[in-house]
């Protein structure tokens, strides 16, 4: 038994975050075979010995293999989200069923739980770590940012579908209301009630449709309740009135507390939440500027340090320049980055510096408003990356060299963003000054490098849907372009930071999203920018 008690401390101990990039549940997926060979000869073996399969173990069983015989191209399941989520959640709530059933404590401890016991060791240890509510948790939290930043039709979306891109299965209506539970853990009540009104339809248009099934009721009260969480009693009556007849206790006590707070006075429509970043969301689902504005921008061949060698450069944006630099890195090169990189990968997370009433300054990380994978690659472990830096600066004049100290970049940043994947709204700019000690987060390499003057971010993959970087004071867009780089300064000729920078990364919907960054700070740029002369001044760039 004591093999068994090893599994179930795993589950219960270790917290890991697979949803946050697609190259990890494109692992999850190949390990799940591996686990539903070993269940298929669990089942065998308990049969043979005349012994009963437990009713739940049978069923999972059955419905695993219809939908993995729908799973032709694993990397194509797991772009869609809600293929992302199916798999999350059998492994947090399907699986762990299965396992409770095997070992539950009472359970004899035979030869073929000892064997099956043995594969989901194998797997574990293959994974790292086992998905948790964690995941899942994370996973409804994209789901939900996908709708709302991508208005999608919601009958659509538990339904598989979104655009042109159908998913194997649809959400199960224990799925949609797992999301629905995790809008209410958040107090997200408006996307709770649209999430129950949309099961509740969708109920309602089955063959066998009945008011008396448990499902049904269930879902009817918990929408009931969510309208009056939103100051919406009448309409949690409305939805309880069909059941009236059915004489439930718990569904006629609903009904007496709702008309105790019901007035005549109530709305017939319930308003949407206005969007905390309201053109950053307008700006991912499609291009703001006019088409006047459109018309002025251009494509050319832009002059660097080599006579012979122009970059391809499309000006997506004048004042502040902002251009993405198209045929920039090579397909061996976004291959090599990607492997490298994969190795290597950590939860994403954002530098926090606060300054407390007293003056103290205090430091810390985030983690929910960028979702993504990161690993750091420098040229002191890659010496091949030093190519690149060499391509930057011979685009845009300006050292990319990294050094142990005083460094004139930051090391490689490369990212894969998972399920929902984003980074909000933010800027790149540190605030910090050349030769003057920074975050004492920062390692020695960049701690007195000064100010990012500027970011360079490879594209190393398309994206079917989603994921554009875009920049909300300017309203202007960079869709993904695989090969291709974004360019922008971040601060004006005059030193000074530059606001109209603030840019994220939209929510990648259908697909997956690889980039790297380059941030270029101060320090190894003094002959390289020339300083305005004057506050305003802008930037001296070649004539279009």
């Amino acid at each position: 038994m004591l093999r068994l008690l090893v599994v179930f401390g795993l589950f219960s101990v270790l917290q890991c975050d697979l949803f946050s990039a697609l190259c990890k549940l494109q692992d999850l997926l190949r390990e799940e075979e591996k686990l539903q060979l070993s269940l298929n000869r669990y089942i065998s073996s308990i049969q043979e010995s005349g012994q009963d399969v437990p009713p739940e173990i049978l069923r999972f069983s059955e419905s695993l293999k219809i939908k993995r015989k729908t799973i032709k191209d694993g990397y194509r399941y797991i772009e869609h989200p809600i293929n992302d989520f199916h798999l999350l959640y059998r492994f947090v709530v399907e699986w762990q069923s299965v396992f409770d059933n095997i070992w539950c404590k009472d359970c004899e401890d035979t030869e073929a739980a000892k064997d099956f016991n043995f594969t989901v060791q194998l797997v574990s240890k293959r994974l790292g770590l086992w998905p948790s509510t964690y995941d899942l948790d994370g996973a409804s939290s994209a789901l939900l940012r996908l709708w709302k930043v991508y208005k999608l039709d919601l009958n659509k979306f538990i339904n598989g579908i979104v655009q042109t891109y159908t998913a194997d299965q649809p959400m199960s209506d224990d799925e949609v209301l797992t999301v629905a539970k995790f809008a209410d853990s958040v107090k997200d009540d408006y996307s709770e009630m649209r999430w129950l009104e949309a099961l509740y339809k969708r109920l309602q248009t089955r063959d066998g449709f009945s008011y008396n099934q448990t499902t049904v009721i269930r879902v009817a009260r918990s929408l009931a309740a969510s309208f009056y969480k939103l100051g919406f009693p009448k309409k949690g009556i409305l939805i309880l009135e069909p059941f009236h007849s059915l004489d439930n206790r718990g569904i006629n006590r609903d009904v007496a507390f709702y008309l105790s707070s019901a007035n005549s006075n109530e709305n017939e429509t319930i308003p949407e939440p206005t969007p905390k970043d309201a053109m950053y969301e307008a700006l991912c689902r499609e291009e703001q500027k006019s088409l006047q504005e459109l018309a002025k921008l251009r494509c050319f061949l832009r002059e660097t340090v080599i006579p012979y060698y122009k970059a391809k450069e499309e000006v997506v944006n004048y004042e502040p320049r902002i251009a993405i630099f198209h045929d920039v890195i090579s397909p061996t090169s976004i291959e090599h980055l990607k492997s490298v990189a994969s190795k290597g990968f950590t939860r994403s997370t954002v530098f926090l510096e606060n300054t407390g009433p007293d003056g103290h300054v205090t430091y810390g990380k985030l983690d929910n408003v960028r979702v993504s994978q990161t690993s750091w690659l420098g040229t002191d472990d890659y010496p091949e990356l030093s190519r690149l830096e060499n391509r930057i600066k011979l685009t845009t004049g300006l050292s990319a060299e990294y050094k142990s100290v005083r460094s004139h970049s930051e090391k490689f940043q490369v990212l894969n963003y998972g399920v929902g994947g984003m980074y909000t709204v933010h800027y790149d700019y540190t605030g910090y000054m050349l030769g003057i000690p920074s975050n004492p987060l920062d390692s020695d390499d960049i701690r007195t490098s000064g100010e990012r003057m500027a970011t360079w971010m490879f594209y190393l993959n398309d994206v079917k849907a989603g994921g554009a970087t875009v920049f909300p004071e300017v309203k202007t867009r960079i869709p993904v372009a695989k090969g291709g780089a974004a360019f922008w300064y971040n601060v004006r000729p005059s030193g000074a930071t530059d606001p109209r920078t603030l840019h994220g990364g939209c929510p990648v919907l259908v697909g997956s999203k690889w980039v790297s960054n380059k941030w270029i700070r101060e320090e190894g740029q003094m002959d390289r920018r020339l300083c305005g002369l004057t506050e305003d001044a802008v930037e001296n760039f070649p004539k279009i």
